[in-house]
């Protein structure tokens, strides 16, 4: 099998297009263990950061169909990863929540991860990786996607 040499970006734009390219199919990709789909990683993750909601507003804040959601949701409660209550304003909507068992699939999944990250980082200084670390965070804020 014959290795590509990495294209040199040629602006910063095509330099965070390249990252998340290489780090989405790294990120998608099933690991050794993975308990959870990394599509629905994503849903426990949106849970995680802005705690219990209605299937609409997840679909809202992802960005994404609400059948889509839905579809996961049920995934995710047969498995237990979430808990659905009745909606205390609307009896016959639910309030998603990430459970017990779901936080802890999440961590697994995200430091399994990390590692990966972590292993790539490992012959970068310190102060090389606190400038990306806040340079990352910038741009993240720029983007208006902090959780």
């Amino acid at each position: 099998m014959q290795t590509q040499t990495p294209q040199v970006a040629a602006t910063a734009e095509d330099a965070v297009m390249q990252l998340m390219m290489a780090a989405g199919r790294r990120f998608r990709a099933r690991t050794d263990g993975d308990t959870v789909d990394p599509s629905q990683a994503t849903l426990l993750y949106t849970l995680k950061c802005r705690g219990a909601m209605r299937l609409g507003d997840i679909a809202e804040a992802m960005q994404l169909d609400a059948s889509t959601v839905s579809r996961h949701v049920q995934q995710l409660g047969d498995r237990g990863f979430i808990d659905r209550e009745p909606d205390p304003v609307d009896g016959r909507a639910r309030i998603i929540a990430l459970s017990r068992t779901g936080a802890a699939t999440l961590k697994k999944s995200f430091d399994q991860r990390r590692a990966f990250l972590t292993q790539a980082l490992a012959d970068w200084d310190a102060a090389d990786r606190e400038r990306l670390r806040h340079d990352l965070t910038r741009l993240t804020a720029s983007l208006g996607a902090s959780s």
